[in-house]
C-alpha cells in the first residue's frame, strides 16, 4: 500500500493548471461486440424486418382476411385471433419499443451536456426502468394473448396481498433511497467512493441495488436503502504521489539536475491515466540511517491513481539508474 502523503493546495493547483493544458480530446475506442451478440442481433433485425414486411406487404401475397395476417396485426383487431401468433406479434412491437427508448437514453448519456445536468445515474436509472417494465408489459400482453383475464388476477390478488407477496415494501424502500442518492448528488456512475470500507467504481445505479467494482474486479452488490455513510472520491481531480528512497550519499543538487535536464516531467504525454505532471517537489525526509526521501506527484483520476503510482516508481527508479545515482535501503531495522 502507497505511503500517505500530504500534498498542499498549491501543488495541487499547479497539477490541475497542468491537467487543463495538457487535456485533449480523444475519440473513445468503440468497443468489440462478441460474435454471439452480432447473431443475435442479426437475427433479431431480420424478424423486425420480416414482420414489417408482412404487416405492409404480406396482402400482396398472402389472403388479407386470413387467420394469420388477422392475429399478426395487433393493430386490427379480429373475433378469434391465433393466440401464439398474437402473443409473438405483441412481443416483437414491446421489444422494438423497449430498443428504442433505451437507445435514445443511451444517445443522452453520452451527450455532455445532458449528463452535466442530470448525471449518468439518471439515464442509467430510466434505462434500467424502461428494461423492467418492459419486461411487466410482456408477461401481461401474454397472457392476455393466451386468453387469461389479467385483469381478474390483479383484482383477485388485491392490492394488499400483491405488496406483501411480492415483497414491495422494500422494493419501494431501496426505489426510494435510490432516487435520494441521485437527487442529492451522492454519487453517480463512475465515481470512486468507499463504502463499509469497501473502496470501488460505481459500475452500477439500479432500481433495487447498487454496484461497486474495486480495482482487482470483485463486485460489492448493496441495497440502495442500506447505504449509509460514504465517502465520495471523485469530486476533483486526485493526486498520485510516491516518496522514493535515495542513498546517504546521493547529492540533492545531482538528483535536481538529472531530473531537470530529463524528459521525466513530460512522460504525462506518455500515460494516459496521468492527467498532469509529474512534479518533483524534492526533499521531503531523512530516516535515522539517513537514507533521504524526495516527493514526487501526479494528477490523475481517483480511480487510476495505483497504476499512476506504479508508473512514477517505475519511471523515477530507471532514472536514477540510468545516472548511477544509488537507491536507499529501507527497511532496515535500526540497531
Amino acid at each position: 500500500m502507497a505511503e500517505q502523503v500530504h500534498i498542499d493546495e498549491k501543488e495541487m493547483e499547479k497539477l490541475r493548471e497542468q491537467a487543463k493544458k495538457a487535456k485533449a480530446a480523444k475519440a473513445e475506442a468503440k468497443p468489440k461486440l462478441s460474435t454471439g451478440t452480432i447473431i443475435f442481433r442479426v437475427v433479431a433485425a431480420v424478424i423486425v424486418v420480416a414482420y414489417v414486411v408482412l404487416l405492409l406487404f404480406g396482402k400482396n401475397f398472402m389472403d388479407p382476411n386470413g387467420l394469420f395476417l388477422g392475429s399478426l396485426n395487433i393493430f386490427k383487431p379480429i373475433a378469434d385471433p391465433n393466440p401464439w401468433v398474437r402473443a409473438i406479434s405483441y412481443a416483437i412491437v414491446v421489444l422494438v419499443v423497449c430498443f428504442i427508448l433505451r437507445w435514445l437514453i443511451g444517445r443522452l448519456a453520452k451527450n455532455k451536456n445532458v449528463t452535466k445536468r442530470t448525471g449518468v445515474a439518471v439515464i442509467e436509472l430510466l434505462s434500467n426502468l424502461v428494461k423492467y417494465v418492459a419486461v411487466i408489459v410482456l408477461i401481461f400482453v401474454f397472457l392476455s394473448a393466451l386468453g387469461v383475464n389479467t385483469t381478474e388476477i390483479v383484482d383477485g390478488l388485491g392490492i394488499q396481498t400483491l405488496i406483501i407477496g411480492l415483497g414491495v415494501t422494500s422494493l419501494i424502500e431501496d426505489i426510494v433511497a435510490g432516487i435520494f442518492i441521485i437527487a442529492e448528488h451522492l454519487f453517480d456512475v463512475g465515481d470512486v467512493i468507499v463504502l463499509d470500507g469497501f473502496r470501488g467504481t460505481v459500475v452500477q445505479i439500479g432500481i433495487r441495488s447498487t454496484q461497486l467494482a474495486d480495482v482487482g474486479g470483485d463486485i460489492l452488490i448493496v441495497r440502495n436503502s442500506s447505504i449509509g455513510s460514504l465517502v465520495n472520491l471523485t469530486d476533483r481531480m486526485s493526486s498520485a504521489a510516491i516518496t522514493f528512497p535515495l542513498a546517504p550519499s546521493v547529492s540533492l543538487e545531482q538528483v535536481d539536475e538529472v531530473v531537470k535536464n530529463s524528459d521525466f516531467l513530460t512522460i504525462s504525454e506518455k500515460y494516459a491515466p496521468m492527467q498532469s505532471g509529474p512534479l518533483y517537489l524534492g526533499l521531503c525526509g531523512i530516516d535515522s540511517k539517513g537514507v533521504q526521501s524526495v516527493l514526487i506527484v501526479a494528477g490523475c483520476n481517483e480511480q487510476d491513481k495505483y497504476e499512476v503510482e506504479r508508473i512514477l516508481y517505475k519511471e523515477f527508479k530507471l532514472l536514477m539508474e540510468s545516472n548511477g545515482i544509488k537507491l536507499g535501503a529501507t527497511g532496515i531495522e535500526e540497531g
